[in-house]
C-alpha cells in the first residue's frame, strides 16, 4: 500500500493562455477578482497574472518567446489548465514519499523559487494522466 502524501489544499492552477493581458481582462470582467501579483519567469519563458482564491491562486500564463512549455503545450492541446500544484509542508520529503510510492518525477530535488522563497517539484503528467502536477511548500507572500 502506498504511503499518503500529505498535503494542505491546492496552492495554485496554471492556465496557459495565448494572450495573458487579454486572459487578465477576461477573467477581471468575469469574476470581478483583484490581481493579486504579476511576474515574468526569464527562465522558464513565461509571463503570469494570478489571482487569489481563498488560499489557492489562479495563474494565467503566456509564454514569452515562443520556444518554452507554455507554447509546446498549446500547440499541443490548445488553451487550457496546464498545471494543479499541491501545497505540502516541506517539499523535500514530500518528494521522498513520492520516491518510496515509485511515482514518476521530473524533478529529484526540489527547485528554488527565489522570487517567492518557495521550493517545488513536478512530477511527470503520465504519473498523474496528462496534468502537469507540481508539490509547492511555503505560502504566498
Amino acid at each position: 500500500m502506498s504511503e499518503k502524501l500529505n498535503t494542505n489544499y491546492v496552492d495554485h492552477i496554471c492556465i496557459a493562455v495565448n494572450d495573458v493581458k487579454k486572459a487578465e481582462k477576461d477573467y477581471i470582467d468575469a469574476f470581478g477578482w483583484d490581481v493579486a501579483y504579476r511576474y515574468v519567469d526569464e527562465p522558464e519563458k513565461i509571463r503570469v497574472t494570478g489571482f487569489m482564491v481563498g488560499p489557492t491562486a489562479i495563474e494565467i500564463m503566456e509564454d514569452t518567446d515562443g520556444t518554452g512549455e507554455v507554447a509546446k503545450f498549446i500547440k499541443n492541446r490548445g488553451e487550457g489548465v496546464m498545471l494543479i500544484s499541491y501545497n505540502v509542508d516541506n517539499c523535500e520529503s514530500s518528494l521522498e514519499v513520492l520516491k518510496k510510492n515509485k511515482v514518476r518525477l521530473i524533478d529529484q530535488k526540489p527547485r528554488w523559487f527565489a522570487e517567492y522563497k518557495r521550493n517545488f517539484a513536478f512530477i511527470h503528467p503520465v504519473a498523474t494522466h496528462g496534468i502537469l502536477t507540481e508539490i509547492i511548500d511555503g505560502k504566498y507572500e
